[in-house]
């Protein structure tokens, strides 16, 4: 089996390559075992590898996303009877119905001085709605109030993203600030306030109010 010594120099390395953003993950969020898990598939005598670290890799990579957000990462391998534990929580997902994941796996040493990721589970740490089954569903948003001398700015506009996908209504500007509701594509009875930070900017749809990214909102022809 592989010494200590040769397993940290691994974690070194892959540590020094990813940004670590954001303010630490405590203990009980990193190492997570409550419900909400699911199983990834994990094909027996596939996923080996020469050195630990290159089966965890995959997981790893495209994280932090550059454009907005608040990336953070956490990573921890402790032995489990025969093998090790694996625990990865990332966060800081871009505007979605995530905020980030919880990868759960386990890997054990072979004879021949390799390893191999016996299996794999991902927990979704949902910005909106709430986990079940291991995937995100929606929830009502309560209502929200709008700050007192927020003025409308002009004609009515459009949440513009994909058909599939969902706006984010935040408490506040920037993705920092917790979920409060979601607008759907092509709802163009948004009305835009003239309170912004930046791009971001209160709105009100409905009896829900809150702080989107504008990049997302077009004028409604």
């Amino acid at each position: 089996m592989r010494s200590v010594k040769r397993l940290l120099n691994s974690l070194a390395a892959v540590f020094a390559a990813v940004s670590l953003l954001g303010a630490p993950l405590t203990q009980a969020q990193s190492l997570d075992a409550g419900d909400g898990f699911r199983s990834l598939r994990v094909a027996p005598g596939v996923s080996v590898a020469d050195e630990m670290i290159d089966l965890v890799l995959p997981f790893l990579r495209g994280h932090p996303e550059r454009d907005e957000g608040n990336g953070s990462m956490q990573m921890s391998i402790r032995k489990q009877d025969d093998g090790y534990a694996v625990n990865i929580v990332m966060t800081g997902y871009l505007d979605d119905s995530l905020y980030g994941e919880h990868f759960r796996g386990y890997v054990i040493a072979l004879p021949d001085d390799r390893w191999e990721l016996l299996s794999m589970s991902v927990k979704p740490l949902c910005a909106r709605g709430r986990n079940v089954n291991g995937f995100c569903e929606n929830t009502p948003a309560g209502e929200r109030i709008l700050a007192p001398d927020a003025l409308p700015t002009g004609p009515a506009m459009c949440v513009k993203v994909a058909l599939d996908d969902t706006l984010n209504l935040r408490s506040g500007p920037g993705t920092r600030h917790p979920v409060v509701g979601s607008l759907v594509a092509d709802d163009c009875a948004i009305e835009l306030f003239d309170i912004c930070e930046g791009n971001w900017c209160q709105i009100r749809s409905g009896r829900i109010s809150g702080w989107v990214n504008t990049r997302y909102l077009v004028p409604m022809n």
